[in-house]
């Protein structure tokens, strides 16, 4: 392994907010890791700026047109790009310049390795499979510019079998879904039958509804286990909690958004992660649970394939169904694993911590 620092840089081709959660997630998360680990590093954005926006020397906004110029790129003195483009070939102008500037390219491709969306989408069959193959053409062509791809392994299976990509893309690929900071660690801590939550449930994609449901379930089932819930308390759950009855919602912490090192503490003493997603690319927060020694639970859905593959190794549950009943189902036989000895958390972080560090990236960047 070479210790040779290098320059690198970051860069999302959107302009989002350089607040203090962009730094916990992604590109700001990885630009952190990597400069404790010594490299130089910064981020890279369009404009426009944004009010909340840390004032921090690493990063740097630009007019979006300079992202696509070879010659800017040039004038940076980069050792390595790593560009969070999710595949989108909208952005393969950028990835291009890179290239042809001479820099080391990283594209990071969220994805649960769904490749023919627009095949199971409503609307006229023939319109359909040709945006199908334009958008495929168009992602091969992106992909390629990358001397190596960050993704899940459902993804690159998916990318390996298939006639657009092929081992010609798949030999590209590293597993790597998703950046986790380097505080989640399982720390030998005994775990208690708790269940984490955590996500932004204002967003509809988390659906709520599924969460409460299954919950309200658990907790009347099992006089024992408590929930912690991580993230926005919308007003929906904090109703859900007011109206339990009282031996249950006693039991159910809300601790709103919580900085990384308090949700790792969390991380700790909880047993289980519940996934009750609609759809998820790479679900950052399954990612730090099981860094943490959690194992997992999530329902069968098609666009939760990289949730099911982190059950997987005797690291969790997967539905029988998407329904409240059969989530609940799963967390029941997930805390009856690890009341009778069939989980081990010391393992779950081993096997899965590789997955997930950032240090690892820096070699593949070299």
């Amino acid at each position: 392994m070479s210790t040779r620092h290098l320059k690198i840089a970051t860069c999302t081709p959107v302009a989002f907010h350089a607040n203090t959660y962009f730094y916990t997630r992604d590109t700001g998360l990885i630009c952190k890791e990597l400069q404790a680990l010594g490299h130089e590093c910064r981020v890279i954005m369009p404009l426009p700026a944004h009010e909340d926006d840390l004032a921090v020397k690493e990063l740097l906004r630009v007019p979006r047109v300079q992202l696509s110029s070879t010659t800017w790129w040039k004038a940076q003195g980069l050792d390595a790009v790593m560009l969070y483009s999710w595949g989108d070939p909208r952005y393969t102008g950028i990835a291009r310049a890179i290239r042809k500037a001479g820099i080391r390219l990283m594209i990071h491709f969220d994805s649960s390795g769904e490749l023919h969306e627009h095949l199971t989408r409503p609307g006229n069959k023939a319109i359909n499979r040709a945006k199908d193959i334009l958008i495929n053409l168009l992602r091969s062509k992106h992909l390629s510019y990358a001397d190596c791809i960050t993704t899940s392994l459902p993804c690159i299976e998916k990318l390996r079998s298939d006639s657009y990509y092929g081992k010609r893309i798949a030999n590209k690929c590293r597993k790597f879904p998703t950046p986790v900071n380097s505080c989640f660690r399982y720390d030998g801590s005994r775990k208690e039958a708790r269940i984490i939550c955590a996500g932004n449930w204002e967003n509809p994609l988390k659906r709520v509804s599924m969460l409460t449901q299954t919950l309200e379930s658990v907790l009347a089932s099992d006089p024992v286990v408590q929930v912690d819930i991580c993230g926005p308390v919308t007003p929906a759950i904090q109703t859900w909690r007011e109206a339990l009855p009282p031996a249950s919602s006693q039991r159910v912490l809300l601790h709103g958004f919580c900085a990384p090192e308090q949700l790792s503490r969390l991380y700790q003493r909880a047993s289980i992660s519940l996934c009750t997603s609609e759809s998820e690319g790479s679900h950052a927060a399954s990612a730090e649970a099981l860094c943490c020694g959690c194992s997992v639970v999530c329902p069968p859905r098609h666009y939760l394939s990289v949730v099911q593959w982190y059950a997987s190794n005797a690291s969790g549950t997967v539905a029988a169904e998407d329904t409240p009943e059969q989530l609940c189902r799963a967390l029941q036989a997930e805390l009856n694993n690890w009341l009778h000895g069939a989980r081990n958390a010391g393992e779950i972080a081993a096997t899965w911590q590789p997955c997930f560090q950032v240090c690892q990236l820096a070699e593949w960047l070299r």
